[in-house]
């Protein structure tokens, strides 16, 4: 009869401590048990947290060693192109309105399983050079100058500064606005970032790899954007030789007071480009509330154009829908042929991971 490990769940130990608890070196070479780190194991149907993970490997696996890049960026809540090292960056859930700072972040999907497709993500940690960087299994150790650092929790982690530096190495240039603008954001998990404080740790490290990248993000970075759909889709239209639009523009109801958002806005003609992204409430209570908003902004001569997250993985139709009706309020849009020859060049030079598809 199998041992009941009910106590063990979400554990993560080495094989040593396995033992001595009473388990044989048979057990932990079924299928019940999953290695996460060279020596360390844990129950494959009920894993260890990825927090519990990232703290084994700080203080067991690879001691004083600062946790980095995509691993500091979910710690932070900073978004992730879901193409990037397996979906690593769809671990964390949105948290509800006054969830905890610092949640438990599961390390497998949920409906997904370990032995079932599913693996464990894969950790980042930065070393001082001259360290060893040898670890093995589940694990990138970088050798890295000393930077700036930050607390999570019980975990050291980057500075949301240098985590954005990090991945601006592994990501293309829209990617890294993006996650730029998701720390700027009025939406930021962790806010008090700001262009400026960014700017200023950079330059405190010139020369370190990704200093030129994360320079250029900081440079098309906007404030006040609410998604990483929302920051590709602005970069898309400049692209294809549209005027920049102001994102998430504020326009008060002069009757009411009230304040409404125009998502991409060219104010200039009172014309708005909604994005929907993949994960957009399609609840009733948010459908009316955005059909009245829509109907408050038309009001006051605001045309909304729709777009939503297919739109960056098949561009042309929308950018050329965009184009017409765009042009045809006054605005100073790109030729049909500019705009072919982008969405062409998009699915090419792939700027975004989030541009995953072919034109059409």
């Amino acid at each position: 009869m199998a041992r009941d490990l009910t106590r063990f769940h979400g554990a993560l130990l080495h094989r040593s401590e396995w033992i001595s608890l009473g388990l044989h070196p048979r057990d932990l070479a079924s299928g019940r048990f999953i290695t996460a780190f060279p020596g360390y194991l844990t129950l494959t149907d009920h894993p260890a947290s990825f927090n519990g993970l990232a703290w084994a490997l700080q203080n067991s696996v690879r001691p004083g060693s600062v946790l980095s890049h995509t691993t500091a960026a979910l710690l932070w809540g900073i978004p992730l192109p879901w193409r990037l090292e397996d979906g690593v960056g769809m671990l964390r859930q949105p948290e509800p309105e006054g969830g905890a700072e610092d949640p438990l972040i599961p390390s497998v999907r949920p409906g997904s399983a370990l032995g079932s497709g599913a693996s464990l993500p894969l950790l980042h940690c930065r070393v001082l050079p001259g360290a060893s960087s040898s670890v093995g299994r589940g694990v990138i150790v970088h050798r890295h100058p000393e930077a700036a650092t930050a607390r999570r929790g019980r975990l050291l982690v980057s500075s949301q500064a240098e985590t954005l530096r990090e991945l601006a190495t592994l990501l293309p240039l829209w990617d890294v606005v993006a996650a730029v603008e998701a720390v700027i954001s009025p939406d930021a998990v962790h806010p008090g970032e700001t262009l400026e404080s960014l700017r200023a740790e950079v330059e405190a490290r010139r020369g370190a790899a990704g200093t030129a990248r994360i320079r250029r993000a900081l440079e098309l970075a906007r404030e006040g954007v609410r998604s990483p759909g929302e920051s590709v889709m602005r970069l898309m239209l400049m692209d294809a030789g549209f005027p920049e639009p102001e994102p998430n523009l504020p326009v008060e109801d002069p009757r009411t007071g009230k304040i409404r958002y125009v998502d991409l806005a060219w104010a200039s003609i009172r014309f708005g480009l909604e994005y929907d992204g993949d994960g957009h409430r399609t609840t009733k209570e948010q459908w009316r509330e955005d059909e009245t908003r829509r109907d408050e902004l038309a009001a006051q001569g605001w045309t909304l154009a729709r777009s939503h997250g297919g739109d960056l993985r098949q561009p042309l139709r929308m950018l050329l829908r965009l184009q017409r009706s765009a042009g045809e309020r006054g605005l100073r849009v790109p030729t049909e042929r500019r705009v072919r020859r982008a969405a062409r060049r998009l699915a090419a030079d792939q700027p975004s991971l989030r541009l995953d598809g072919q034109p059409s």
